[in-house]
């Protein structure tokens, strides 16, 4: 374990690799290829990947943070179970819950520990089993007083129950039902029903051509999984893309959320079972292990909006963090966001002045899939891969989340001085 010692300076911080399990489709109906497995189990999977990958020493590790917002169950103290499932005793576990954008956050309590030399290697992920806890489904005439007897009433309650004064403050249906929040910003910043569509077409094509291109191999690990037919087999695809989609197909679809609303089911989100991680250390730790980092970390930020906007904090959020970096939107090469609606990110590219074709270039959350304690940080890996493959400079990486709070990184792929193992094509 490393010496702990008295922090003397800012560090500049590296991510040394990511990588995620495939995203399961998480559905009562029609059970995807985790439905089986705890989240738990496929986080240690993913770190003991990381260790192969990289050559560290388990050892070596500092702390490993957890993202979930549903820690109940068996997703109680992630951060903490998971560094048991996979390190020795003394590795100290953080559990990190801000919604949506969990995993991100817990990056960011990891980058500010290894940045003032707290911790020197820390392995920051998340996790989430939607099929074992489904998200419900709120419309615009969703009974919210009966829906919170029914929870009561099936023990459903003990999971969270938000404090009803709350009702004072903001809208019931917008605080709970994100499909709402996601209307409510479409309606303030003019986005049709229309582009709702073009941007879902788009994320799924996109999604389909890097599944075929293999641009995602050093991204997805090959993980046991198990087909509708209980044929078990090693599966290395996100389950929910959709390379038949159609305009025609997506223009068809009813509004789900609101009786004239723009969004449908095909541009939301898709509900998933699914894990990811990265290594975060100093920049001389890995010049000092012979590790070539993926990217240096440039800046943090986080937000909060009203609520009922819940995906402009993504918005807000990576504003912030491209400002703190000294750079433009314009400087920006890749964005990544989440897409927990197609929404969200149409307003950040109208609001920053983003091309469409910087922004989330192999598809995102409407087909990829939504694992929210795990989305946070696919944001920034997923970038980060996609920014070496590429070549490019410099790369921004966002995540709206639950109640109106967002999170946001810029990363910057440099010219590392020295040679090494680059884990992250392993």
């Amino acid at each position: 374990m490393t010496t702990r010692r008295q922090a003397t300076g800012i560090r500049e911080v590296v991510m040394v690799d990511y990588c995620r399990t495939p995203h399961g489709r998480a559905s009562q109906k029609k059970p995807g290829f985790f439905n089986h497995v705890r989240g738990d189990d496929l986080a240690a999977a993913i770190i003991e990947r990381l260790f192969q990958r990289t050559g560290l020493e388990k050892t070596m590790i500092d702390e490993i943070t957890m993202g979930s917002p549903n820690q109940s169950g068996e997703q109680a103290n992630p951060g903490r179970s998971v560094a048991l499932l996979t390190c020795p005793f003394e590795t100290r576990g953080l559990s990190v819950d801000r919604a949506c954008t969990s995993s991100m956050a817990g990056a960011h309590f990891a980058i500010m520990a290894v940045q003032l030399g707290h911790e020197d290697i820390v392995i920051s992920g998340g996790y989430e089993s939607c099929s074992h806890f489904p998200i419900p489904l709120f419309t615009f005439d969703t009974d919210m007083t009966k829906m919170m007897e029914e929870a009561i009433a099936t023990g459903a309650a003990s999971r969270g129950m938000p404090n009803p004064r709350l009702w004072d403050i903001v809208d019931a249906n917008a605080m709970i039902g994100m499909g709402i929040t996601a209307e409510n910003l479409a309606d303030k910043y003019d986005i049709t029903r229309e582009m709702n569509d073009q941007w879902t077409l788009r994320s799924n094509l996109s999604a389909a051509a890097a599944e075929k291109n293999g641009w995602r191999k050093n991204e997805i690990i090959p993980t046991p999984g198990k087909l509708a037919d209980g044929t078990e087999k090693i599966v290395d695809y996100d389950e929910d893309v959709r390379p038949d989609t159609t305009i025609e197909r997506l223009r068809s679809l009813p509004p789900l959320y609101k009786a004239d609303g723009k969004v449908t089911a095909a541009s939301s989100s898709k509900q998933a079972d699914g894990a990811g991680a990265a290594v975060f250390m100093p920049r001389e730790k890995a010049r000092e292990l012979g590790l070539v980092p993926m990217c240096t970390v440039r800046s943090i930020a986080w937000s909060a909006c009203d609520p009922a906007i819940m995906g402009y904090s993504a918005t807000l959020a990576s504003g912030d963090a491209v400002k703190r970096s000294g750079l433009k939107p314009e400087d920006i090469d890749l964005w990544e966001s989440n897409g927990a609606f197609a929404v969200p990110p149409i307003v950040q590219c109208k609001v920053l002045g983003i091309p469409w074709e910087r922004m989330n270039v192999n598809g995102d959350a409407l087909c990829i899939g939504h694992p929210i304690g795990a989305s946070g940080i696919r944001m920034v890996g997923t970038l980060a891969h996609e920014m070496n493959r590429r070549g490019v400079r410099y790369g921004c990486a966002a995540i709206c989340g639950g109640f109106g709070q967002g999170t946001a990184m810029v990363v910057e792929r440099e010219d590392y001085e020295w040679d090494g193992r680059r884990a992250w094509l392993s």
